[in-house]
């Protein structure tokens, strides 16, 4: 891993991290020096493998720490239980990241394509990610083999109701699905309709002018769930 490059990643992570915190993001002081280090060791990687195989937009590869691992991490606050799922991972994003930032919780990284899957292999031989496993699999077309999951994330994959059908398959009774997202559902139906209750969060990502989304799918009957009644909360607090 080039030193260089590296060396400026750990830094912009430092500078991002620090940013969230002062915006009273608390999660974000549990990010130790070690895990800044393999952050900055994934984000090296993908630029180096990124000149080969096209794993993000290359217009992005110069704000890929706040574009990416800023914006991935924003969901640590209501990743949920000790199993994950994030399905078409892609590059890894938003599991990598979160995987590093939160080693006692498994992470299936899930994605149809193989090219992905060989990057996410050295990533994880690279950086020693002990709870990470991959699985190359169109869960579209293949919903089999897969355990349900405490929480689901889903990065530009598809909207929260298109999602909802592949991933409920997949969610525990107290489970909860993660769909990022870059503007508010403001057309979409905010109650979920019967099956899934829908919350929204908004989140100031360092270096990122507009604020983005997370929004945050629950099992209807799941009256336990706070927020459920399609408001907007601040995800920076």
């Amino acid at each position: 891993i080039g030193c260089s490059s590296l060396s400026t990643n750990r830094e912009q992570i430092a500078d991002g991290l620090e940013t969230f915190a002062r915006s009273g993001s608390a999660w974000s002081k549990q990010i130790t020096v070690e895990m800044i280090d393999q952050l900055a060791g994934f984000a090296t990687l993908l630029q180096k493998w990124n000149r080969r195989v096209n794993l993000i937009s290359r217009q992005d590869m110069n704000r890929l720490v706040s574009r990416h691992l800023m914006d991935s991490l924003s969901a640590y606050p209501w990743v949920h239980g000790p199993s994950v799922l994030d399905i078409g991972t892609g590059a890894g994003l938003p599991g990598i990241p979160l995987a590093i930032a939160l080693p006692k919780k498994r992470f299936y990284l899930c994605d149809r394509m193989s090219r992905r899957i060989r990057f996410l292999h050295a990533v994880c031989q690279e950086l020693k990610l002990a709870n990470v496993t991959l699985v190359e699999k169109n869960l579209v077309a293949a919903a089999d083999g897969l355990p349900h999951f405490d929480t689901i994330l889903a990065r530009g994959v598809a909207t929260a109701g298109a999602l909802w059908p592949t991933a409920s398959v997949h969610l525990s009774k107290q489970g909860r699905v993660i769909v990022y997202g870059h503007a508010l559902a403001e057309e979409q139906d905010q109650t979920g309709g019967e099956e899934y209750r829908l919350q929204e969060m908004r989140c100031d990502i360092p270096g990122i002018a507009h604020p983005h989304y997370l929004q945050l799918m629950t099992w209807a009957d799941d009256a336990r769930q706070p927020g459920n009644d399609g408001s907007v909360e601040h995800c920076n607090e």
